[in-house]
């Protein structure tokens, strides 16, 4: 065995090493999501095949959750919300980036700089004005308080103006010429040639929706629209904390996340690195 084959495998063990460390809290919580009260801490300590797979495996925790706790309505809620989040923000980012990208218009470096500086306000700051904006035009416990303030996104306007800026100026400028009308440009020509930067802005979108929970918890002040992360956070109470039903939802809010990054990732990975880099 050569010295290069070596570190080969070696870097292949420390690889494998480090992902054992992340994954194996979430291997606990998949098994614990199955197990009984009971159950729950009796194999923690010491660690075995037991810690990670359920002797008894049963399905009372969601079905507790879904039916008894009502998480099925607060599941369509989070769906409901992501949906509409990722196709408003993706249609409302691309045309602003379509605009800023293509068409002159005067003001354009003034308009670019100020979306830009807004990346540089954390949501701490923004939390009490947009709050207060939201409770001034009667929005405050609706749906569409979750959603309406986080449509614009400036990190999603500045990957899209980024992939926008790298077809050709001539193939605007043509259908210009042509007569074709600017939504039609938007429409039939821009947006298919920037398909991996719609699906990284989607997923991003659909993350921030579907995890979100300060907005909802300082909005919302009934359950109706409640969402996933405030009912996850509402197990833990002052006279007990329903682990089991805790580790239960939790998985059910992890798997659509790893589901869609895993059969999406190619497209995010290239949206997320082929935009502005000129060769």
């Amino acid at each position: 065995m050569n010295k290069k084959a070596g570190t080969r495998i070696l870097a292949t063990l420390a690889l494998l090493l480090l992902a054992m460390v992340f994954l194996l809290p979430y291997l606990w919580m998949l098994g614990s999501a199955f197990k009984s009260r009971s159950e729950l801490f009796r194999y923690v300590l010491p660690i075995s095949w037991k810690t990670f797979i359920p002797v008894n495996p049963t399905l009372d925790n969601f079905s507790r959750l879904l039916f008894e706790l009502g998480f099925l309505r607060t599941i369509i809620n989070t769906l409901l919300l992501s949906a509409i989040t990722v196709l408003g923000s993706v249609l409302l980012c691309s045309m602003s980036a379509f605009t800023l990208s293509m068409v002159d218009f005067p003001g354009r470096k003034v308009v670019f700089f100020l979306i830009m500086f807004t990346m540089m306000v954390p949501f701490e700051a923004r939390m009490l004005p947009t709050f207060l904006v939201v409770q001034d035009i009667h929005l405050s416990n609706t749906f569409t308080a979750l959603y309406l303030p986080w449509l614009a996104d400036a990190f999603l306007i500045f990957l899209f103006m980024g992939h926008f800026s790298e077809i050709p100026y001539d193939l605007y400028h043509a259908a210009v010429i042509d007569g074709c009308p600017h939504t039609r440009i938007y429409d039939k020509i821009m947006l298919p040639n920037i398909a991996p930067a719609l699906v990284s802005g989607a997923l991003i979108k659909f993350f921030f929706a579907w995890d979100s929970y300060v907005w909802p918890l300082i909005i919302l002040r009934s359950n109706r629209w409640q969402v996933l992360g405030v009912a996850i956070a509402n197990l833990f109470t002052d006279q007990s904390i329903a682990w089991e039903l805790i580790f239960s939802g939790s998985l059910l809010s992890t798997l659509p996340v790893v589901l869609l990054f895993i059969l999406l990732q190619r497209y995010y990975i290239a949206g997320m690195t082929s935009g502005g880099v000129k060769e």
